[in-house]
């Protein structure tokens, strides 16, 4: 029972020292004042990131869901109802039909448009046959 008395007591006898704890105290209080800070400078309210949020996700819905035209290449950022658009397509077309697409979906303001058209492979195309029995083809020389 002595040795548990002791203990406690030397517990009872640690102190914390003046200078360290308003050390501590004033690196929080500088640490939650530049943290809110940096939340002042930002100009979007969270209601504005989850519009845009929303929208991104319309848009790509409504490129997706396209009954003639299908935009797997297509990626969408959105911000403050400005949509952009970047990725790959076939044809001007369907380049032109992406920012149509686009521009119909509620809360789009402005499409900015970025995608391109896929390149076409150069050199020696390649031969695929499809009959296992068909002796091979070999391009000409160029």
């Amino acid at each position: 029972m002595d040795g548990l008395y002791w203990k406690i007591g030397e517990i009872n006898q640690m102190r914390i020292p003046t200078n360290g704890l308003l050390t501590f105290g004033a690196t929080a209080l500088l640490a939650l004042s530049m943290g809110f800070t940096g939340c002042a400078t930002n100009d979007r309210t969270s209601g504005q990131v989850i519009n845009d949020t929303m929208i991104g996700h319309n848009v790509n819905h409504a490129l997706n869901s396209d009954a003639v035209l299908k935009y797997p290449d297509v990626k969408v950022n959105a911000y403050n109802g400005t949509v952009q658009l970047t990725g790959f397509v076939d044809t001007d077309q369907q380049r032109a039909r992406a920012a149509e697409i686009a521009a119909g979906v509620p809360g789009v303001t402005q499409v900015v448009n970025e995608i391109t058209l896929k390149p076409t492979p150069t050199g020696r195309a390649t031969i695929r046959d499809v009959n296992p029995d068909a002796a091979p083809v070999v391009p000409p020389p160029r």
